[in-house]
């Protein structure tokens, strides 16, 4: 156990996920806090204009959305990633639906990052209404605030994971993952693709 999660740390850059979420979720914070001295400069009648975009920026609706998407495309991905190490005819379908898969867990993961930042203004230094805060909070079950801040950049990390393993076909990530489980690469897959299908028959 300890020699996979070893194995795990050395082949992912931690310190590059850790800029990306900071400078990330800084940019969100800085633009709220723009918006918000935009709109005191602003007569009454369009007061709010900008904080107002910002509660419409970045829906947790299509976050969601790009994250049961990156997780369903990660469903074709991994069998077609494995049939190329054993069939050189899945290598191309491999390598486009890796480079697919990326860019969907990457654009999950920064637009995440951007609205940790913009709910942390909210929250925190109360620049808003609450109304953004909430419709995170419906998407995590109804948790509270706390537990956004908690839950959005775990999720968050792992997209981020996610996309740096999927770089491409025989990236280190990948094939390690094959090589530790071994002869339960299918069960593992048939789990996996069973709690996918029950996350997105769940939120209906």
């Amino acid at each position: 156990m300890n020699n996979t999660i070893d194995f795990f740390k050395s082949a992912l850059d931690l310190n590059a996920l850790r800029l990306a979420s900071i400078g990330y979720a800084g940019l969100g914070l800085l633009v709220v806090i723009i918006a918000e001295g935009l709109d005191d400069q602003e007569p009454a009648p369009y007061a709010a204009y900008y904080v107002g975009a910002i509660n419409e920026a970045i829906s947790p609706k299509f976050w969601d959305l790009l994250s049961i998407s990156s997780l369903l495309v990660l469903c074709l991905t991994l069998p077609a990633v494995y049939l190329s190490r054993q069939t050189p005819a899945w290598i191309t379908p491999a390598t486009c639906l890796c480079r697919i898969n990326y860019r969907l867990f990457l654009l999950a993961f920064t637009l995440g990052a951007t609205a940790c930042g913009i709910l942390a203004a909210q929250i925190i230094l109360r620049l808003a209404d609450g109304a953004y805060p909430a419709a995170w909070g419906n998407l995590f079950f109804g948790g509270n605030n706390l537990v956004v801040l908690v839950m959005l950049p775990l999720l968050n990390a792992l997209w981020w994971c996610a996309a740096q393993a999927l770089t491409q076909p025989d990236s280190l990530l990948l094939q390690g993952l094959f090589r530790r489980l071994g002869k339960y690469t299918w069960p593992a897959y048939g789990i996996y693709t069973g709690l996918v299908v029950l996350l997105v028959v769940s939120q209906q």
